[in-house]
């Protein structure tokens, strides 16, 4: 049966994550909600458990007790290549695969030009792609040096925003960023505000001024939570 596409809603009960063969906690109770077309700043320090909460909110991974929910429907009922479509997703650590910057934007899959081009400028690169050699049609080489860490960190959320995703993860997607890539990363975190939820994983507080809630995690576990004013607070 299938589900019909979402609206954004993001609801996280009782997270709980458990190393591979360890009864050690990465996650303990962790819970968030989000309506459509909020953002959520995910903080804390290394080991924290935030890239973990990011994968379990994705679906990559299973928590090992609690719920993530995607408008009320449990991530484990939606089939892979259903769910794929409304999700953007930029890992930590950014792969491009072999193929042209179009193709890579496109997720491998059939390229449109219109879309990965209106994806392109949702994320602010369009005019950085224009600048390679052969534009949408430059041969990315994972292992090459064309392209710069802040170029393939901004190509990925080209990625990540292309067929209208209504939900957007982030895990730390400025990390690599110049001060025109942190620029552009924050006038699309303004432009899908009220329109996409956003949940981005952040050191940085220049990317705080564009959220509504913030997430503190300190050892695994919520140490603040709640609209971003007061968590700063």
């Amino acid at each position: 049966m299938a589900l019909p596409a979402p609206s954004g809603a993001l609801t996280a009960q009782g997270l709980v994550f458990r190393a591979p063969n360890s009864e050690r906690l990465i996650l303990a109770g962790v819970s968030l909600q989000l309506e459509p077309g909020e953002a959520l700043a995910v903080i804390g320090a290394s080991a924290a458990g935030k890239s973990t909460l990011v994968r379990l909110l994705t679906g990559v991974w299973k928590p090992s007790a609690g719920t993530v929910r995607l408008d009320q429907a449990d991530l484990s009922q939606w089939p892979r290549e259903q769910l794929g479509p409304h999700l953007g997703y930029v890992p930590q650590d950014v792969e491009l695969f072999p193929g042209t910057v179009a193709e890579n934007i496109a997720r491998l899959g059939e390229v449109d030009s219109a879309r990965v081009v209106l994806a392109a400028q949702r994320a602010h690169v369009h005019e950085l792609v224009l600048s390679l050699p052969d534009g949408y049609d430059t041969p990315v080489d994972p292992a090459g040096a064309l392209l710069s860490p802040g170029q393939r960190q901004r190509i990925a959320l080209a990625r990540a925003l292309y067929g209208d995703p209504k939900l957007l993860i982030l895990d730390e997607p400025n990390s690599n960023l110049d001060g025109a890539g942190e620029n552009a990363l924050a006038a699309t975190l303004r432009d899908l505000r009220g329109k996409v939820t956003v949940v981005v994983v952040t050191h940085r507080n220049t990317l705080i001024q564009h959220v509504d809630k913030m997430l503190v995690l300190d050892g695994g576990r919520t140490q603040h939570y709640g609209p971003a004013a007061e968590v700063m607070k």
